[in-house]
Formats: structure tokens, C-alpha cells, sequence
């Protein structure tokens, strides 16, 4: 009988849940929204209910469970939402709400500019340029500073950690760790020291001891306890491996290790990766450490990079059309659900794939490195602006999104393009957008036929940590033979 290795993805809206056994198979997988995005708040801010989260994950492990009760599971893999900020006291029980990366309080004004203007100057250029990224909105370093400066940070604050690290604090009942992409995502851990930056630290006011310490990829962070085993009907002792970036896990399942090749993945925001053999950084592009593979004794991780240009627009600009033409019908007392607007879209964008000249630029919450650039619509005429139209046109403005990063690149120049591999649900869901992204870059695109990429990226790091694999490599293989 097959063992199972078990892939854990606490997304921005959704829990993803997956078993791959030895040979590749994704043999079961399950997504469950987690509907903990707090209402009532101000435009600016984005917080969600960690019970809810933490709810969640718990049941999409325990229908896992129901689904393979007679295979045997070797172990629980890690991934999930980067930058985003939990709050902890001494005994790392949860304070308040998760602060998720789509958050913007950073951006409130202060003396001196926005809160994030004044972190970046405090932090210098030169600080920032080794942790891979620039100081943003919704990064875990900016968020904490916004919220001590707006006078919103607990008096109990003792530690603080990621979504994913604080999860498998629960499964575990240890304290939180992180890895080196989730460090990263932070905004304050130097990827060439490798360690937590001495100088970013104190830019941003925040004490060392608050931090969690940081682990290899495939390490082992503690096992499943008694309780979580009875929540979940998994056994107790499930070794629990520690997570990686959501981001990276889905570089791991789908993007081929070849030049030519780049991953366009779109879930809530939307991302391009591709790799590069070693730290350098690509203005205006993140530099992300990529998990490798364990040494041949086990003791060390082989350090890859990839080049991001994160925060661009994605599956958030999508339901914003589902949401507008919601939004109109009710000012004329008609009440449709999503699911009923989006099945009609869907078929009127489909009976004539094309905008009609009609092209949306759809930065509606701005960009990682431009957060005040707002959505531009483009061509409008007497009758080209119809629901169907207006979804076409966000989907190719996705499309030129990541085209501009792409040709704006040094990488663009040294291998030319052979093929684009795209990734994340509203990839799955949308083939006009696959579409799109075909016609602006002219080279073959290539969806991931596995579900659920990030939560099998994680379960394949897991395999390997557990020589189920001998490489992430042999993983990757393993994985898309048996999808096709």
C-alpha cells in the first residue's frame, strides 16, 4: 500500500488540503473557504479571524482523512499566505486578529509622510537591498511598525509570527518557527548574513526575542498532538514538517528547472517567478530564496534564488468585476448571487472572447512598489462597455501586467522565452485568462494539471525530507508524469 505524505496551504481566502503518495498522485484533495475576513473595517485594513483559520485547516485536514483512513501518512507539510503578521503573548496563545498582506494602514499619513515612507527611509536602501525586497505595505516589518506608531499593538505582545508557523504551532503545541522564504517575506531578514538584519531590526522598532527562530526547509518543527490527532482522526506523532511560502511551494510543483521558463501564478494577487543561480537582485523585482534540496547528509539545505514581481493584480482584480455588476443590479433592486453573475459572465465572455477595444489597467489596490497607483479603463465608446467586455479586459490587462515585468527584465534578454507554466485557482477557473496571457507573451502555455500547487509543492518538500524522493527535482517529475 501506498504511503501518503500530507500538503497543508492556509491561503488568503481558502485551506487548501492535499495527499500525494509515493508515486506522484495528488490521490485526494480538498479546498475549503475559510470566510475569516473581518467586516466593518476600514478600507485600508485587512484582518481575519484566527479561530476561523485555525477552524478551518483543522477540518480540511480531518475530510483528508476520512477520504484515505487506510493509507498510511508519513507526515504533514507546511505552506501559506506570506507577510502576513500574527500577535502573540508570552504563552503564544493568538492576540486579536491576523494583519494579511493585503492590509494598507502603513499608508495612513504621519509627520513626516506615510508610515511606510518614514520605515523606509529609517530602514536606507542599502539595508533593504539584502533581504531580497523593499519595505511594503502588508509586510510583517511594516505592519508591526504601523500598528505600534497608530497605537493598535497590544500591551501583551511577546512574539510574533506568519499564518502558516503559527498553524503548525497548533498542530504541534510547540512555539512558532519560520523558514528562510517566510523570514524573507518579512522585510526584515538579510538573505546574504542569513539571519534577522541587525540594522532593519531597530528601524522598525521591533525587539529580536519577538521573532521566531528560523529553521531549514524540511525540517522537522515537532510532531502531531494528542489533540490535533483527535481533531483531525490522524494519528498522533505525524512528524510536522516546517512551512515555506506559499509562493515558492507553487515554484517547486510547477515551474520546470530549465531556462526559458517562467511561472505566471494567480490566486488572490498574482505573481511571475523565475529562477536565477544566485542572489541578485533585479529592481523592481523581489529576490526570493527558493528551498533546495537536503545535502547528502541531511545536516544542510542547498540555497536557489527566483526573481518575483509580486503584488501585481491577479484573482482580488477579477471578483472586483463580479462584484461591480452585483453592486449595480442592487441599486435597481435586483439581488444575484456571485456564483449566478459569474456563470453568466463566464458565458457571455466566452460566446465572444474579445473586449471590443476595451483594456483595463486593473491596479485597484496599487501595486508592491507604487500602493497609491489606482485602475485605469481604457477605449470606452458608446457600446463596448458591457459586463462581459469589462471582464475580458481585466483578464488581458493581467496579461500585460506580466508582460511588462517580463520584457522590463535583464533575463528576458539573456534566454529567450520558450514556454509559460501558469498556476493558482483563478487560473484554474478562468480559460480566457490563460488565453490572454498566450496571445501577449506568443509562446505555449502550460496550466498545472495537479490541483492545488502550493499545497502539493509542500508535500513534495516533505517527501524529500522523508526520501520518499531522493530531489525536489525527482518530486517535480513524480508529480507531473502522474497528472498527465
Amino acid at each position: 500500500m501506498s504511503s501518503l505524505i500530507l500538503g497543508l496551504d492556509m491561503g488568503t481566502t481558502s485551506i487548501s488540503a492535499v495527499a500525494v503518495d509515493d508515486r506522484g498522485r495528488v490521490v485526494y484533495a480538498v479546498t475549503k473557504s475559510h470566510q475569516a475576513s473581518v467586516a466593518g473595517l476600514s478600507s485600508e485594513y485587512a484582518e481575519q479571524d484566527a479561530a476561523k483559520i485555525r477552524g478551518t485547516a483543522i477540518e480540511a485536514l480531518a475530510e483528508l482523512q476520512q477520504h484515505i483512513a487506510e493509507q498510511p501518512v508519513r507526515g504533514i507539510a507546511l505552506t501559506g499566505q506570506m507577510h502576513s503578521t500574527v500577535l502573540l503573548n508570552r504563552d503564544y496563545q493568538v492576540l486579536g486578529n491576523v494583519i494579511t498582506w493585503q492590509d494598507r494602514r502603513s499608508l495612513s499619513t504621519g509627520p513626516q509622510g506615510t508610515l511606510l515612507s518614514e520605515l523606509q527611509q529609517r530602514a536606507t536602501e542599502s539595508a533593504m537591498h539584502t533581504t531580497g525586497c523593499r519595505l511594503s505595505a502588508g509586510y510583517l516589518g511594516t505592519t508591526l511598525f504601523a500598528v505600534r506608531r497608530l497605537q493598535q499593538l497590544p500591551g501583551e505582545v511577546a512574539h510574533v509570527s506568519f499564518v502558516a508557523d503559527w498553524i503548525g504551532s497548533c498542530l504541534t503545541g510547540q512555539a512558532p518557527v519560520t523558514e528562510r522564504s517566510h523570514a524573507a517575506s518579512s522585510g526584515l531578514y538579510d538573505l546574504v548574513s542569513d539571519d534577522w538584519s541587525d540594522v532593519l531590526l531597530p528601524a522598525a522598532e521591533i525587539p529580536h526575542d519577538w521573532l521566531p527562530a528560523v529553521k531549514d526547509n524540511g525540517a522537522i518543527i515537532g510532531t502531531l498532538t494528542s489533540a490535533m490527532a483527535q481533531a483531525t482522526g490522524l494519528s498522533a506523532g505525524l512528524p510536522v514538517f516546517n512551512a515555506i511560502g506559499d509562493n515558492q511551494a507553487s515554484v517547486l510543483s510547477a515551474l520546470p528547472d530549465q531556462p526559458g521558463s517562467l511561472l505566471i501564478n494567480i490566486g488572490t494577487g498574482g505573481q511571475i517567478v523565475w529562477r536565477v543561480p544566485e542572489f541578485a537582485r533585479q529592481l523592481p523585482m523581489d529576490t526570493r530564496i527558493l528551498p533546495g534540496n537536503p545535502s547528502e547528509d541531511g545536516q544542510k539545505v542547498s540555497r536557489q534564488f527566483m526573481i518575483v514581481g509580486a503584488g501585481l493584480c491577479g484573482g482580488d482584480a477579477i471578483a472586483w468585476v463580479n462584484r461591480t455588476v452585483r453592486q449595480w443590479l442592487q441599486v435597481f433592486g435586483l439581488t444575484l448571487s456571485e456564483d449566478s453573475v459569474w456563470e453568466r459572465l463566464q458565458s457571455l465572455a466566452e460566446s465572444q472572447e474579445n473586449s471590443a477595444d476595451l483594456f483595463c489597467e486593473p491596479f485597484f489596490r496599487g501595486t508592491r512598489y507604487q500602493p497609491d497607483r489606482r485602475g485605469v479603463l481604457n477605449g470606452i465608446n458608446s457600446d463596448n462597455l458591457t459586463p462581459s467586455n469589462l471582464l475580458v479586459s481585466v483578464f488581458e490587462g493581467i496579461a500585460q501586467s506580466m508582460f511588462d515585468v517580463w520584457t522590463t527584465s535583464p533575463e528576458s534578454q539573456k534566454h529567450p522565452l520558450q514556454r509559460i507554466a501558469m498556476s493558482g485557482n483563478a487560473v484554474k477557473r478562468n480559460r480566457l485568462l490563460v488565453e490572454a496571457v498566450r496571445r501577449r507573451f506568443g509562446v505555449p502555455v502550460e496550466v498545472a494539471r495537479h490541483s492545488e500547487e502550493a499545497a502539493t509543492g509542500a508535500a513534495m518538500l516533505g517527501g524529500v525530507s522523508l526520501g520518499i524522493w531522493t530531489s525536489i527535482e525527482e518530486a517535480r517529475r513524480a508529480v507531473q508524469a502522474s497528472a498527465q
